[in-house]
């Protein structure tokens, strides 16, 4: 998922340089920024915010113990 939303991020980019008359070398080294910062803050994200499911002994018991 990071790779996606990077490459979302460096496709917004490439398209505001191109709307907006940008050098492409400036464009590439924006989309490129825009990438990585998108591949490294969706990580952050993930690291921070997303739920972590721990399973406890009693919500699978061992075969043949059914209470």
């Amino acid at each position: 998922m990071p790779t996606v939303v990077g490459g979302l991020a460096a496709l917004m980019a490439l398209a505001a340089g191109i709307l907006g008359r940008v050098e492409p070398v400036t464009t590439t080294g924006r989309a490129a920024l825009a990438f990585v910062l998108g591949w490294v803050l969706t990580h952050v994200w993930y690291v921070f915010f997303t739920v972590r499911v721990e399973r406890s002994s009693t919500d699978n018991p061992a075969p043949g113990k059914n209470p």
